[in-house]
């Protein structure tokens, strides 16, 4: 961490972007927070005279990421960075293995440098001297530049970031390598130059023995034999040279190489040239090579998006990365970033805003290639090649044949120029490889809808969709401004129907400015229609359809197919295993089939074994296999098979959250399909990731059941299953699907009676009663649950009938009926004996202590739960002994009995939490949170209720939320040890 912190001077670096260079590809699932805590300790280290709690003026802590304050170049101060990190440079305290390899910075350059040595960080310094050093030779005073850059060299000892592990110290290695090696052979032409030749041939020959392919080292070999008057050694060089490089490579000499042959062969190189005449075109004549004005300049790039809007931290990082920030020094190593994601989403607009951006920093050109990578046929890097070299001035019949030949010419081209490659829509890696330059002064942007793994890079960028604001940037920077602000509701609306993908925002925003007539909600409603809304996103040559047709023709068959029928099932989101079943095939298999279409674009992976489509690719899907009969049947199959799978899941997790009901029977056919669970908290777990996917799959169905498709006849065989599913899943919570999931369920209640299925419309309107009175709504609970008792009891359903029951004992507790609330429970307890529930026996007979106890039976109820405890842990029902504590907290409260009542909701809550039952827990808390107001903690009261609070808003439950704010509001008023609110 302190590594990537240290190369990255006065830049504040992102949590992303720190996890990355410590974990790369497979950071820990608590990543974030062990971050943290290395933040902690090295603050400790670097900051120690600061204060317990006090902010670090050396690590300092950023919105989403870390700076660490370095004192500037010329010295100064920065707080106490000075000292802690003047001390780890020198070796006092635990010298971070970031600084292995150099020596300590600041080390007799002063005079020279105009006070550079204050530099923390002796990679920074390395590069400044380099900088100062290329300064002194433009101006003509290459001994001072050679001082420089043999000072700049000594600061290596070792190698850089030795034992450091991470991907971004191997990296850092391979460019503190490659600097070192380009100094080296700086300095040494330099001594070259100045006639010091003979001194230089005992280190050129062992550089080039330890480094056999870089021809640089050779042509200086050569020039300092020549020098010598060793004209037959440095001939000898170049013929050893040539066929390494024919043997190796199968190429021949480069421009330079060759040009020094030439040069031997005259009769050597030119002596010295004096003082006087030491500008640039003297050092170049000198050094036998062409000056870069004998070169083209190119400047392909086409032109930039004139409203590019967004985006502007990334666009900020990658200029960052190509060192175009302010007052950035002249870069020393080559640099490749990779741009990747899917189509649509502004890969080449981005990337040409900042090659824009960029191009002062690279004086020697710019090139562009378009590699139709997403077409059917990519452009070979052979092509490419011949296009780039003709550009750089290279006769055509110079020009060798063969990709290698022709890269070793582009890398030779290239070398100590400044030029900037843009390599759009890259196919994968093997396109791209050929193409990047060796000059540790070019840098190459690379998009990709694929991420490319094989490629060496400097740094990979995903690019995402726009979040809200940049998408109504767009809209608003094509459409005019007016238009989102005179309908901002409308515009949110309607970016959000474009998935916030750039491509549909530009094309829908482009269609507003050309129908000035049109309202923004106008065309927001022809969006809202997911058959039709590929069709709207189209005009002139701009179109969404078209960028995601060219990926999907790249599917394999198998890749084809599972992205169709995920698209199908219109999951917001699914896990591996319900995409298996979705799939039809082996787990293993099925998560083979959905990586590859990650990596490909074609679809997202917001975790490990969860994947979504994009929204407009899931559209997209609905249509991809063309035949309008073949889609419906794939779907109708997906959907059948998915339903079978959430329902014997959906079973399981009751099972083991609720024991003691046998609701498999109940719910589930024979042949469902066989689910278990290890524990009652996997199993909520499994619920809560599979709620979305159920509340989707429940409310497609229903439709297609109740529309008048060939197919619907099919749908309502499904109806039955799709209402057990959600019966199932009740048991979880409602959770932020409860709106959809309750329109679902109404929907299913009219599929049934259309099927004429009077069970199912009983379990419907069950359904229905549930979560209304979750929701907080006890009058519509009542009717729909004396609906569905009178539905149950004609369908003899006694099962939905007894929890009927006990929903219609809580509503009637809820207004304060409590003997009414009692009966009911009673009934309820009847029922579940009959039916051997043993859970749903305890359930509602705690229910009933409830409403006793509000009758003002406290006593008795408080003895009735000491009963219902035991028993519940005779037969090991946690969830029973976690609900028995609970009451018998609510009665010890009744009976002013506070601490043993908190006492009592403090087991609950940790019962509930171990359990997994996380809503439950959330009520103990609360409960917990008014005992203890009333001891007096108010502190901890306040934690446990905000505790509570926050689980509530994550389920939705709207009247528990005004319970708990309500707490919250008196504990407010309440003056803490004796001061005034506030």
């Amino acid at each position: 961490m302190l590594a990537a912190l240290l190369l990255l001077p006065g830049r504040t670096a992102s949590s992303a972007e720190l996890i990355d260079a410590l974990w790369g590809e497979d950071p820990p699932s608590r990543a974030r927070s062990i971050l943290r805590t290395y933040a902690w300790r090295w603050r400790r280290v670097l900051d120690p005279d600061a204060a317990d709690g006090a902010a670090s003026e050396v690590l300092v802590s950023l919105a989403g990421g870390y700076r660490l304050a370095l004192p500037p170049l010329g010295g100064g101060s920065a707080g106490s960075s000075r000292g802690a990190l003047a001390g780890l440079a020198d070796g006092e305290g635990p010298s971070p293995a970031a600084l292995n390899g150099f020596g300590p910075a600041g080390t007799g350059a002063a005079d020279s440098t105009g006070g550079a040595d204050g530099a923390a960080v002796d990679a920074e310094l390395a590069e400044h001297w380099a900088a100062q050093a290329d300064r002194a030779s433009a101006e003509g005073r290459p001994e001072q530049a050679r001082e420089l850059l043999r000072q700049a060299v000594d600061l290596w000892t070792g190698v850089p970031l030795a034992g450091v592990p991470g991907p971004f110290a191997e990296r850092q290695r391979r460019r503190f390598a490659e600097l070192r090696l380009s100094l080296l052979e700086r300095r040494i032409a330099l001594d070259v130059e100045l006639g010091r030749g003979a001194s230089c041939v005992p280190e050129l020959r062992a550089l080039s023995d330890e480094h056999p392919l870089r021809e640089r080292l050779y042509a200086l070999l050569m020039r300092s034999l020549s020098q010598s008057g060793r004209q037959a050694d440095a001939l000898a060089a170049f013929t050893s040279a040539r066929r390494l490089l024919i043997g190796e490579l199968g190429v021949e000499p480069g421009a330079e190489l060759r040009a020094v042959h030439a040069e031997v062969l005259a009769g050597g190189p030119p002596n010295p040239a004096p003082a006087s005449a030491s500008g640039p075109s003297a050092r170049h004549a000198a050094a036998g090579r062409p000056e870069k004005d004998a070169f083209a300049r190119p400047a392909q790039l086409p032109p930039a998006e004139p409203d590019f809007v967004g985006r502007t931290a990334l666009a900020d990082r990658l200029g960052a990365e190509l060192g175009i920030e302010p007052a950035a020094e002249p870069r020393t190593t080559p640099t490749v970033l990779a741009v990747a994601g899917m189509g649509g989403v502004g890969k080449s607009t981005l990337a040409l805003h900042v090659a824009h951006r960029a191009r002062p920093g690279f004086p020697d050109g710019q090139l562009y290639a378009d590699l139709r990578g997403t077409g059917g046929s990519p452009v070979p890097p052979q092509a490419v090649l011949e296009d780039f070299l003709q550009a750089l001035g290279v006769p055509t019949e110079q020009i060798p044949e063969g990709t290698a030949a022709r890269a070793s010419l582009f890398r030779t081209v290239l070398d100590g120029r400044r030029l900037l490659i843009v390599l759009d829509d890259a196919a994968n890696a093997a396109q791209v490889r050929p193409l990047l330059p060796g000059s540790t002064g070019c840098a190459v942007l690379v998009t990709s809808r694929a991420r490319l793994v094989a490629l060496p890079k400097s740094a990979q960028v995903w690019l995402d969709v726009f979040d809200d604001d940049e998408a109504l940037g767009l809209l608003g920077r094509v459409a005019g401004p007016e238009r989102p602000q005179a309908e901002p509701e409308a515009a949110r609306a309607l970016v959000q129907a474009c998935g916030r993908l750039p491509l549909a925002v530009r094309i829908v925003a482009a269609r507003l400015a050309a129908r000035p007539a049109w309202t923004v909600a106008s065309l927001a409603r022809r969006l809202a229609d997911e058959r039709s809304r590929l069709r709207e996103l189209r005009i002139g040559e701009l179109a969404v359809a078209p960028a995601f047709e060219v990926g999907y023709q790249q599917l394999t068959a198998a890749q084809a197919t599972a992205f169709r029928l995920l698209g199908v099932v219109e999951a917001a989101e699914i896990g591996l295993s319900a995409a298996a079943a979705v799939l039809a095939l082996p787990v293993a298999e099925t998560e083979a089939v959905l990586e590859s279409l990650v990596d490909v674009a074609m679809l997202e992976s917001p975790a490990e074994h969860r994947y979504r489509h994009h929204g407009l690719l899931r559209d997209f899907a609905h249509g991809a296999a063309g035949n309008a009969e073949r889609a419906a049947a794939e779907g109708l199959a997906a959907r059948s098979r998915l339903t079978g799978f959430l329902l014997a899941g959906a079973c399981a997790a009751f099972e083991a959250a609720v024991p003691g009901d046998p609701i498999r029977e109940t719910l589930a056919p024979p042949g469902v399909g066989d689910f278990a669970f290890d524990s009652p908290a996997a199993a909520r777990a499994w619920a809560r990731g599979e709620a979305a996917t159920a509340a989707e799959l429940t409310a497609r169905i229903a439709a297609e059941a109740l529309g008048t498709g060939p197919q619907a006849a099919q749908y309502r065989d499904l109806v039955a299953a799709s209402i057990n599913l959600l019966i199932a899943m009740s048991p979880f919570g409602p959770g932020p699907w409860e709106r959809k999931t309750a329109a679902a369920v109404q929907e299913l209640a009219r599929a049934a009676e259309r099927a004429g299925d009077v069970r199912g419309q009983g379990r419907a309107w069950f359904l229905a009663g549930n979560a209304a009175l979750a929701a907080g709504r006890p009058d519509e609970a009542s009717q729909h649950g004396r609906w569905a008792l009178e539905l149950c009891t004609l369908a003899e359903d006694p099962v939905i009938a007894r929890q009927v029951l006990n929903d219609l004992g809580v509503v009637a507790h809820g207004r304060g009926a409590y003997d009414e609330a009692a009966d009911l429970f009673g009934q309820a307890v009847t029922l579940a004996r009959e039916l051997g529930h043993r859970s749903g026996e305890a359930s509602s007979l705690l229910n009933m202590a409830v409403s006793r106890l509000r009758a003002g039976r406290a006593a008795d109820v408080l003895a009735d739960c000491d009963a219902l405890l035991d028993s519940a842990r005779d037969r090991g029902d946690a969830a029973a002994a976690a609900q028995t504590q609970y009451v018998s907290g609510l009665a010890l409260a009744a009976l002013e009995r506070p601490s043993e009542a908190a006492e009592r909701f403090g087991t609950a809550a940790e019962g509930w939490m171990t359990l997994g039952a996380l809503d439950r827990a959330a009520r103990a808390r609360f409960q917990l949170a008014k005992a203890l107001h009333a001891l007096g903690a108010d502190a901890s009261a306040r934690d446990h209720a905000h505790a509570a609070l926050a689980e509530f808003e994550a389920e939705g439950r709207t009247a528990d939320q005004r319970a708990v704010r309500a707490l919250l509001a008196e504990l407010a008023a309440t003056p803490v040890d004796g001061a005034a609110p506030g």
